[in-house]
């Protein structure tokens, strides 16, 4: 009787699964040396404004402008500010939400691992969340993360299987220590080019 049930639920319960929303873009995972080899620059910053957009496609996308506290590579003393697109945004009552790509709120500050690629001169960031990191001062101390919201990293292990990877920055770390080891990536990559 029991083997007659679950013949019969089985496929019910595979549609449920099927059909059910997403929760989670599957992303592959970028260690900090992928981070920091994939971006045009990486800068910390404060936002301070956001604004959606409809694209010509329909779909919607917001821009983030990013006021630069400190260059860690790639830009120049002239930009004091870059411009981040992301997917996903809200303009009236129409919003939509592109799991894995990052949010911004204003006043935050953030690192941010950035290529070109946006319209406008705007910058993409690397990774989809993966290149937004948040910092906050905790007790006297700036710390930073990385949030994983609506992606799920994976990476291919030895066999080739894909099992879940924990990202460039699986706790919170100092946010000194972080940039020293950010900038000692981005000395030894700029080293080994010019052998």
């Amino acid at each position: 009787m029991l083997d007659f049930m679950g013949a019969l639920l089985a496929p019910f319960l595979a549609a449920l699964l099927v059909a059910s929303p997403a929760d989670a873009s599957i992303v592959q995972a970028l260690d900090l040396d992928d981070l920091v080899e994939q971006s045009d620059q990486i800068l910390l910053g404060r936002v301070v404004f956001s604004e959606s957009f409809q694209r010509a496609n329909g779909t919607l996308g917001t821009w983030h402008r990013i006021v630069v506290e400190r260059d860690v590579r790639g830009g120049t003393s002239a930009e004091r500010e870059v411009i981040v697109e992301t997917l996903g945004g809200r303009m009236g009552d129409v919003a939509m939400r592109v799991e894995g790509e990052p949010s911004f709120s204003i006043g935050e500050r953030v690192l941010v691992f950035v290529r070109e690629g946006g319209g406008y001169e705007a910058f993409r960031p690397v990774g989809m969340g993966q290149g937004v990191m948040r910092v906050r001062t905790e007790q006297g101390v700036e710390t930073i993360s990385q949030t994983r919201e609506g992606m799920m990293l994976m990476r291919r292990n030895a066999r080739g299987r894909l099992e879940r990877s924990p990202g460039a920055l699986p706790k919170k770390e100092r946010l000194d220590a972080f940039l020293s080891r950010v900038r000692w990536i981005v000395e030894q990559k700029a080293g080994s080019a010019n052998e």
